[in-house]
């Protein structure tokens, strides 16, 4: 914003408490976070399930001390092998494999529970990182996710993983905190790829808002499971030939520009294969800026003396500083008045970006783009885009409103005013 007089900024962080008792087990409430399952069959193929949830339906469920708790009966019907029984008197419940007749059970309130190799075998006391207990939520049992291994084909047969082994593997990270595996026929031994799993779908859907930056919309691809990681991302879109797309064909080397496609990936929800390929995944968004930059735009673009590349740096300058939709207009007026008048924009908007969204993202020198973006320092345009802007910003930077106005600044209660004169 040009001279953000009056105007105060926050950055407001939430914190996410999640309260239950470790003494209590009653009180122990439903996950926060959210784990999926993945079961294995015999010919070692997984099936993914969400067990999550906020009713009175049995789920997963967090302890204070962060043990991961499952709901024993839902998920021994979820494995064809197990069988689970309650026993009324004793108040126990048990669960068997049916192929191999290994056994254990499970007393609520008690950490310890007994292990049985076969039908006529002695029990073997065992013990749980946390007690068994039934669910204030949903009147589940729960036990922890490891107790099932002693009946699996082996104790390996069990394993977690957290959110960072899971991005890899292609999994909605923005969604799951974790991932538990389960084979009651062999051993776990890496999280298997999400697009090797039954009922989870091969494809996520991502939403991209107005405005983001590429490092907001690599991180999101990434969490969503689009691609695996960043790195690869930025590799490609700073070094991969996209010349076929005809707008990212007209780019030229700029050594002053520090993200080559910044500007291009436009704002829209799109449907992703999981695990995609880098190059693929920027490639979906040129092919839909194509399609949303018209002929007509181009030939507007070059009747005010401006490439649609200066358009998109513009419209990015304008989907940063503005209110709402009346002011874009208007600062789009200020940006061509200055740069016709040959002043320097001073947009706080540029500022941001340099330090939100290139040094964090780069190594080496961290300030060598500085006087090439912030736009207190530049002549004219910054080197390129700032964000990623949406057809109202685009459309703004390509009819501008008529005024002579040079100046403008947002008050406290967020009202824009625009001035020809700096008083």
């Amino acid at each position: 914003m040009l001279k953000k007089y009056g105007r105060l900024f926050a950055l407001f962080m939430v914190l996410i408490l999640t309260a239950s008792s470790a003494a209590v087990p009653l009180k122990v409430k439903g996950a926060t976070k959210q784990y999926g399952i993945v079961i294995a069959d015999k010919n070692g193929k997984y099936s993914f399930y969400d067990i999550n949830t906020k009713t009175k339906k049995a789920g997963i469920e967090i302890t204070s001390s962060g043990n991961i708790m499952v709901p024993l009966k839902t998920l021994s019907s979820l494995m064809p092998v197990l069988a689970f029984s309650y026993n009324t008197k004793a108040k126990k419940v048990a669960v068997t494999n049916t192929g191999n007749g290994k056994k254990v059970v499970f007393t609520n309130n008690s950490k310890y529970y007994y292990y049985y190799s076969g039908s006529k075998a002695k029990g073997v006391k065992k013990s749980m990182p946390y007690k068994a207990y039934v669910s204030s939520n949903s009147l589940a049992t729960m036990v922890h996710m490891s107790a099932l291994k002693w009946v699996m084909s082996t104790t390996a047969g069990v394993k977690s993983f957290k959110t960072v082994q899971m991005q890899p593997a292609g999994y909605d990270t923005y969604t799951y905190s974790g991932l538990i595996a389960y084979n009651p026929y062999g051993a776990v031994s890496a999280i298997p790829k999400s697009t090797n799993v039954n009922n989870i779908s091969k494809t996520v859907r991502v939403t991209i808002p107005e405005g983001y930056s590429v490092a907001q919309i690599f991180d999101l691809l990434v969490k969503k499971g689009v691609c695996a990681e960043t790195d690869t991302l930025y590799d490609a879109l700073n070094n991969y030939d996209f010349s076929n797309y005809p707008l990212a064909g007209e780019l030229t080397e700029n050594e002053n520009r520090c993200f080559r496609l910044e500007g291009y990936l436009f704002p829209d929800t799109y449907e992703f294969y999981r695990l995609s390929k880098p190059a693929d995944a920027i490639g979906k968004f040129l092919s839909n800026t194509e399609a949303k930059i018209t002929e007509e735009d181009r030939n507007k673009a070059k009747s005010l003396g401006y490439s649609v590349d200066e358009i998109l740096t513009i419209a990015s300058l304008i989907e940063k500083e503005a209110g709402g939709s009346d002011d874009r207009p208007l600062i789009a007026s200020v940006i061509y008045n200055r740069l016709n008048a040959n002043m320097q924009l001073q947009l706080d908007a540029s500022i941001y970006y340099v330090e939100r969204y290139i040094k964090p993202y780069i190594s080496g020198d961290v300030n060598r783009y500085n006087s090439f973006y912030n736009t207190y320092k530049c002549s004219a345009l910054p080197a390129g885009p700032i964000c990623n802007p949406g057809k109202a910003a685009i459309q703004a930077a390509l009819n501008p409103a008529d005024t002579d106005y040079l100046y403008f600044y947002s008050d406290e209660d967020g009202n824009y005013h625009y001035s020809a004169t700096l008083n």
